[in-house]
């Protein structure tokens, strides 16, 4: 089954808070231990105008995928404001991050990286 893009944009609910300004087809590729793969692993906080989620999986200087510590995710907003999405409150931030997870898990699953 192969679904276009914009078909799993709807079905995961990928833009419905307006989504950040990640290119999402081309992320890093966190090997976690157990096999699987990260591009999006994110984590959230709030900036006192709402809260923002940001991928915690980057390149080290070298180029290699790496997870950055919640630190260094708020940090790299800062110094390079790329975000996955702002949202109103953390249970939105939640819910989009799970639907992303799933949207990523999907693309990435049919490359044959997962």
């Amino acid at each position: 089954m192969n679904i276009p893009e914009h078909e799993l944009l709807q079905r995961y609910g990928i833009g419905r808070y307006g989504a950040g300004n990640i290119d999402l087809y081309n992320r890093p590729l966190f090997k976690n231990l157990d096999g699987s793969v990260s591009t999006v692993r994110s984590m959230s906080f709030n900036d006192g105008k709402g809260e923002i989620l940001v991928p915690t999986v980057a390149l080290d200087n070298t180029g290699k995928p790496y997870v950055m510590s919640d630190d260094e995710a708020i940090n790299r907003y800062y110094n390079t404001g790329e975000y996955l999405g702002k949202f109103k409150t953390i249970d939105d931030a939640n819910d989009y991050a799970e639907r992303l997870h799933r949207q990523q898990d999907h693309i990435y699953s049919k490359r044959g990286t997962r």
